[in-house]
C-alpha cells in the first residue's frame, strides 16, 4: 500500500498525501514512539504534505505544523470516503449539468416547436395569398381578353367599312354608267327622230314637185 517517495530525511520535496483509514492520527515532534505530541490527531483523509520517510515514520507538514506520523497511516491516494464524495460531488455537477443541458433542450424545443408553428402559419398565408393572386390574375385576364375581342371587333368592322365604301363607289359608277346610257339612248332616239323628219320633209317636197310638174 505504501510506496517510498523519497529515501533522505533531508529532502525538502513537498509531495501530496493523506492519512489512511477512519482514525485520528497525533503528530509527533520526534520519529519515534515518545516524541512529544504537537497535534492531537488529524482525521484520516486529511491531506497533508508528504517530505519522506525515516524508519518507520513520514515526515509531514500539516498547516504551520511539522512533525511525524507513522507511515502505516500514510497513503498516496485519498481514501475511499473521499473518492466516494467526490464522486457523489461529480456526480451532483453532472445532475445539474445534465438537468441544465435538458432546460436547455426544452427550451430549443419550444422555440422549433414555435418556429414550427410559424412555419405553418407562413405555409398557410402564402396558400391564401397564391389563391388571391390567381383570382387576380383571372380577373385580370377578363380585361385583357376584352381588349383583345374589341380589337378584333374594330378590325373587322375597319374591313366592313371599307368593303361599304368600295360597294357605294361600285354604286355611284353603276349608276353614273346608267345615266350615261340614258343619255346616249334619248340622243340617238332623237337623232332617228330628226333623221325620219329630215326624210319624211325630202319626200313630202318631192311630192310637190313632182305634181307641178304635171
Amino acid at each position: 500500500m505504501l510506496m517510498i517517495l523519497a529515501t533522505c530525511w533531508g529532502n525538502t520535496y513537498a509531495a501530496a498525501a493523506w492519512v489512511d483509514d477512519s482514525i485520528y492520527v497525533p503528530i509527533r515532534a520526534a520519529a519515534n514512539p515518545g516524541g512529544r505530541i504537537v497535534h492531537r490527531g488529524i482525521k484520516s483523509g486529511t491531506r497533508i504534505e508528504f517530505y519522506g520517510f525515516d524508519g518507520d515514520w513520514a515526515k509531514i507538514r500539516y498547516g504551520d505544523i511539522e512533525g511525524y506520523i507513522g507511515k502505516q497511516y500514510l497513503s498516496q491516494s485519498p481514501t475511499a470516503e473521499i473518492l466516494l464524495e467526490r464522486a457523489r460531488s461529480d456526480s451532483e455537477a453532472a445532475k445539474a449539468e445534465a438537468a441544465k443541458l435538458r432546460a436547455q433542450l426544452a427550451e430549443i424545443k419550444g422555440e422549433r416547436d414555435a418556429l414550427s408553428e410559424q412555419s405553418q402559419s407562413l405555409k398557410d398565408s402564402l396558400s391564401s395569398r397564391s389563391n388571391e393572386l390567381e383570382q387576380l390574375q383571372e380577373v385580370a385576364s377578363d380585361p385583357i381578353r376584352l381588349d383583345q375581342a374589341n380589337r378584333r371587333l374594330n378590325e373587322e368592322l375597319s374591313l366592313l367599312r371599307s368593303e361599304l365604301d368600295q360597294v357605294k363607289g361600285e354604286n355611284v359608277m353603276l349608276r353614273s354608267s346608267n345615266r350615261y346610257r340614258e343619255w346616249l339612248t334619248g340622243l340617238l332616239i332623237l337623232g332617228a327622230g330628226l333623221v325620219i323628219g329630215l326624210v319624211m320633209r325630202s319626200r313630202s317636197g318631192r311630192r310637190r314637185t313632182s305634181g307641178w310638174a304635171n
